[in-house]
């Protein structure tokens, strides 16, 4: 298959913009006149007016307010042959007060010189420009090793859990020649490339990581291994489940949801292992997943979707915002680039732990063109590499070859209420939370919302009325909190940061008082089995001193209203 990058980029500007859905638009005035858009962040939760776009082949981050072009806060030197240039972008979850913001690029002296290494770097909006560079990972030149300008692989993003992920492509290391660990081919030679990478923001390795056992760095920060070049990684904001896409060869591109310790199989398998896919770089023999080498606490599934034929895959989004109906918020979005960019809707299980697939497409695999249109949902996109949901709650997307950043909404936009919450006291996931807005227009009660919290701590709920409210917001068991002056217009959308500072209402009455202390000590020294669970306020798995002491410190509080 040819470099992604370069057959795509050749792609017609002048295509039309279709998406099959009546009731979403594809608007036009969008940003446009990039060179290579290949990443784009928000600088604001509450606010989609200002945004950093990433330029790959000029290795510049440029500023917009407005979908205008401001200046350039960024100017790296890259290296942009081939699949090289500037290939990620990511804000820090504290970006607001620390203004870091990482890149992923291939480093070079100067413009357009020779390639030095990859590199994560951590930087600094100082309001203009962002500065104070740190490198935070570099892969460098191994002499023992392939150079080469392809699969270079490129997005990075912040999980839930606040920790720095990203892709290094295998870079067309760890071949059968020249054998290495993360590409299936040895047992202990180290590539240095094909793996996701978790980090701690300042770059060190998170000690919960699968392989901190391994005695090499490298594969310490690895959280997952035999991948061969993704564009599309993902975390689902409902349950926050990771998900990835990856380019096969000349056969069978995938998605996968990932955890830890996940071999995806390259460069022996890609597709279904039932399949047995021969091609080039397995000197076309029929591995099994009982060739690859696994580390300790390693594992291998098959992929939840295959395209027997690549679509150049890309990226991958969960579109989970009320401005969307129920049937878009329960789908997944995958780009393809091949020919003329492609959207695809996948329909997600209750459990959003895989697609519903029917008829000819339950064996997971389109093997076809009539099965890979099945779920067809938009065609010349152009060629979609980064999606995005921004504050508003809109699908913005970038379109590389097409150079610009298209803004996808529907048609007729519902008045939604987006958010953050800060939960106090409490270190578990935050998905599925249940939270409820109380739309009061001074004592009397206009609507009540309810919605859950998604993994990230955000929300998303359509409001039915319109008007200056105060919200009355209740999270599960922590005391209710007010913000007053909250205004909502016809389309439009609000933006609330609710911090829950008081936890330990395990009945519910917006109380904390005897009755949340005796259901504390009714349970205490055991796993929560009462009172749905809600005794274990902390959400380490137990009922203990810190709830105890969570109880005893809020004693006496009630909520606002």
């Amino acid at each position: 298959m040819k470099a992604i990058l370069i057959a795509l980029c050749s792609a017609s500007l002048a295509i039309a913009q279709t998406i099959y859905d009546p009731d979403i638009t594809v608007e036009t005035a969008a940003i446009g006149g990039l060179n290579q858009p290949i990443a784009m962040e928000f600088l604001r939760n509450d606010s989609p007016i200002d945004m950093f776009i990433a330029e790959r082949t000029t290795g510049k981050v440029k500023f917009f307010r407005n979908g205008a072009y401001v200046r350039d806060v960024l100017d790296l030197t890259v290296n942009s042959t081939g699949e090289r240039g500037l290939l990620g972008m990511a804000r820090a979850p504290d970006f607001e007060t620390t203004g870091h913001l990482y890149v992923y690029y291939c480093y070079a002296i100067a413009d357009g010189a020779a390639w030095v290494e990859n590199r994560v770097e951590r930087y600094r909006y100082d309001g203009t420009n962002l500065v104070e560079p740190t490198i935070i990972l570099a892969i460098p030149s191994d002499p023992l090793q392939t150079i080469t300008d392809r699969h270079q692989s490129g997005p990075i993003l912040f999980g839930p859990d606040g920790k720095l992920y990203g892709m290094i492509g295998d870079m067309h290391r760890g071949r059968l020649h020249n054998p290495r660990l993360e590409q299936n081919t040895d047992a202990s030679a180290v590539a240095g490339t094909g793996g996701i990478y978790r980090l701690n923001p300042d770059g060190t390795t998170p000690s919960d990581n699968p392989f901190v056992f391994h005695p090499d760095p490298w594969i310490k920060k690895l959280i997952a291994y035999g991948v061969r070049n993704t564009f599309g990684l993902t975390f689902d904001p409902r349950t926050g489940q990771f998900w990835m896409t990856d380019n096969g060869p000349d056969k069978y591109d995938e998605v996968n949801p990932v955890n830890f310790g996940f071999n995806s199989g390259w460069l022996k398998i890609m597709g279904p292992d039932a399949r047995n896919a021969t091609y080039m770089e397995n000197n076309n023999t029929a591995f099994n997943a009982s060739d690859l080498v696994m580390l300790p606490g390693a594992y291998y599934s098959d992929p939840e979707f295959n395209w027997l034929f690549p679509i150049g895959v890309t990226s991958i989004l969960f579109p989970d915002s009320a401005r969307y109906d129920d049937i878009m918020r329960n789908s997944v979005l995958i780009a393809g680039s091949n020919g003329p960019g492609r959207i695809y809707r996948f329909p997600l299980n209750s459990p959003r732990t895989g697609f519903e697939l029917f008829g000819a497409l339950a064996d997971k695999v389109a093997d076809n063109d009539a099965e890979r249109l099945v779920h067809l949902y938009g065609d010349f996109l152009g060629t979609p590499v980064d999606f995005d949901l921004g504050p508003d709650g809109y699908w913005y997307k970038t379109s590389l070859s097409g150079g610009r950043v298209w803004r996808i909404r529907p048609t007729v936009p519902p008045t939604v209420i987006n958010g953050e919450t800060n939960l106090a006291n409490f270190r578990d996931n935050p998905a599925g939370t249940p939270l409820n807005l109380t739309l009061m227009a001074g004592t009397t009660t206009i609507a009540n919302l309810s919605c859950d919290v998604g993994a990230f701590g955000r929300f998303s709920v359509r409001a039915p009325h319109t008007g200056s409210f105060t919200v009355v917001a209740k999270a599960d068991r922590w005391l209710s909190v007010k913000t007053a002056g909250v205004t909502l217009t016809t389309g439009g959308f609000a933006y609330l940061r609710l911090d829950f500072p008081y936890n330990g209402d395990v009945n519910g009455d917006n109380a904390i008082d005897d009755s949340d202390l005796s259901a504390v000590l009714t349970e205490f020294g055991a796993p929560p089995t009462g009172t749905l669970g809600l005794t274990d306020l902390d959400g380490n798995g137990i009922v203990d001193d810190a709830d105890l002491a969570i109880v005893l410190e809020n004693f006496g509080r009630i909520g606002e209203d």
